[in-house]
């Protein structure tokens, strides 16, 4: 192939990527659980740093169409001055997420009961999960008493690009 045809190639596939990034800039946001009324409920493990089990936050066949998690939303919190450690998971299939299957992380701290933020979201850079996938979540404290959280995710459309960088072949890097 000559050079120009690449370049010319090339630039195509940089228009492309730039209105595909637009676009998910610009697309809407939607939150999980749809229900106002209900939440997903967290449980860490009765030791301290050691995650609970995974628990089914969107099930399947839900999305469909690949999408991103953006973040979570802390609708409620067992306990003030415990640092929590969220990770949620994806699968394609009604199962908890196998090696590689981990989409973001977050971790945090209530300071005040009643949470006075609990409206704002707590951003995760994700990688995309396929469509009808499951997402799932765990997590871990620093108090070690089972403590739990109700969280709300929120998420969007994935767009490809033309270039799309592969999730890394092995957790957590």
């Amino acid at each position: 192939m000559p050079i120009t045809d690449f370049r010319k190639t090339d630039l195509r596939d940089v228009q492309d990527d730039v209105g595909a990034i637009g676009h998910h800039w610009h697309s809407r946001w939607r939150v999980y659980p749809q229900d106002v009324t209900s939440s997903v409920t967290l449980v860490a493990a009765a030791v301290a740093n050691t995650f609970g089990d995974w628990v089914l936050i969107v099930p399947l066949n839900t999305v469909p169409f690949d999408f991103d998690i953006l973040g979570i939303v802390v609708e409620e919190a067992d306990t003030t001055l415990t640092t929590y450690f969220i990770q949620l998971g994806y699968n394609t299939i009604n199962a908890v997420p196998g090696t590689n299957m981990e989409l973001g992380e977050r971790r945090f701290r209530i300071a005040e009961q009643p949470i006075k933020n609990a409206n704002e979201i707590l951003h995760i850079q994700s990688q995309e999960a396929p469509a009808n996938s499951t997402i799932w979540g765990r997590l871990k404290t620093s108090g070690g008493a089972s403590e739990e959280v109700e969280i709300s995710v929120v998420l969007d459309r994935h767009i490809e690009v033309e270039r799309e960088v592969p999730i890394y072949p092995a957790f957590p890097w």
